[in-house]
């Protein structure tokens, strides 16, 4: 009896320890996953505007963390759908896992992007949408809710004048000037027919400077100008700093530049609505990789927004929304 539990000890233990060995050699000869590979395709690489610097800071923190091989790549201006477009069916040839665009067009990259679906390349739209649904995942300010915000803020301020407004846009056709050009009209209310001309300046400093200095000449009674990006805002507060009129003229815009903020503490701007931008390109990333993995994440990721005024520009909640903190 003692010899016969002794020889099932001893196969149990031969069992537990083949067991054992076959255990290690398949983690020794398991290869090791490969990292996924994430094109990033932002409409420009600037690193003179701090929304898309901040964006990729964000995607790029995010690929770091969920050891993601990222790659970014851009044409030369916001503008350029068709360099976009170049860049993108480069992209697709070369069969990433997934591809993060945010379209400078609303409608002119869309026959590109169903080319990524067909080819089971994964896609997420970043910031900018197009005209179909195409896409896996969208991470994106919800700017029409942005926008009529900032049209209820001018609302509330103008008082027993009568408004002369104008709105200077970045890209005539791009989503994000239509949704935000949509929510102010909105949020403007009984003063929406007070707009007296919406123009485009590129998304291009210089050209929203000339844009605000012909728009003031034009209008002599002017006094409210709405810019729609960093660079519509940025170069028509320069204007109206370097006229003189910042007393005359109530200056909004969006965005959060180092210069937007100087020229609010200057008196130019009296109020920008902040995107988050660093939060739109980590999630960008981190969602993605969760889908990849299948896990389960909302198709529709609001990034969020806040409106900033000289009354709450200090608190310590917009300081850090305004200076994200980079390791």
């Amino acid at each position: 009896m003692k010899h016969k539990r002794k020889k099932i000890l001893i196969a149990a233990a031969v069992l537990c320890l083949a067991v054992v060995i076959g255990f290690i050699v398949h983690r020794l000869l398991k290869p090791e996953k490969e990292p996924y590979r994430i094109v990033l395709i932002p409409k420009i690489v600037d690193e003179t505007n701090d929304f898309w610097t901040s964006l990729i800071s964000g995607a790029e923190m995010a690929a770091q963390e969920f050891g993601v091989e990222l790659e970014v790549r851009a044409g030369t201006s916001e503008e350029d759908f068709e360099g976009q477009n170049q860049i993108l069916q480069e992209v697709i040839l070369e069969k990433p896992d997934a591809i993060l665009m945010a379209p400078c067009s609303f409608t002119e990259s869309t026959e590109l992007l169903k080319e990524v679906r067909k080819q089971k390349i994964r896609l997420g739209l970043v910031d900018s949408i197009v005209n179909e649904s195409v896409e896996d995942l969208i991470v994106a300010t919800d700017n029409v809710y942005a926008g009529k915000c900032l049209g209820e803020y001018v609302a509330g301020q103008i008082g027993d004048i009568e408004p002369c407004i104008a709105v200077i846009g970045h890209v005539k056709g791009s989503s994000t000037a239509q949704q935000r050009e949509a929510g102010i009209r909105d949020g403007l209310g009984e003063y929406e027919p007070y707009i007296k001309e919406v123009v485009y300046c590129g998304s291009v400093y210089d050209k929203a400077y000339e844009l605000a200095g012909e728009l003031m000449d034009k209008y002599p009674d002017l006094n409210v100008l709405i810019g729609l990006n960093e660079y519509s805002a940025v170069g028509m507060a320069r204007a109206v700093r370097d006229a003189g009129k910042e007393d005359v003229i109530f200056v909004v815009g969006f965005d959060s530049s180092i210069e937007e903020i100087q020229l609010m503490e200057e008196g130019i701007f009296q109020g920008i609505v902040i995107q988050k931008p660093f939060n739109i390109g980590y999630l960008s990333v981190s969602q993605m990789v969760k889908f990849l993995e299948n896990q389960n994440i909302k198709h529709n990721v609001d990034s969020g927004y806040e409106l900033i005024t000289m009354e709450n520009l200090y608190t310590e909640e917009n300081q850090k929304l305004l200076f994200p903190f980079v390791e």
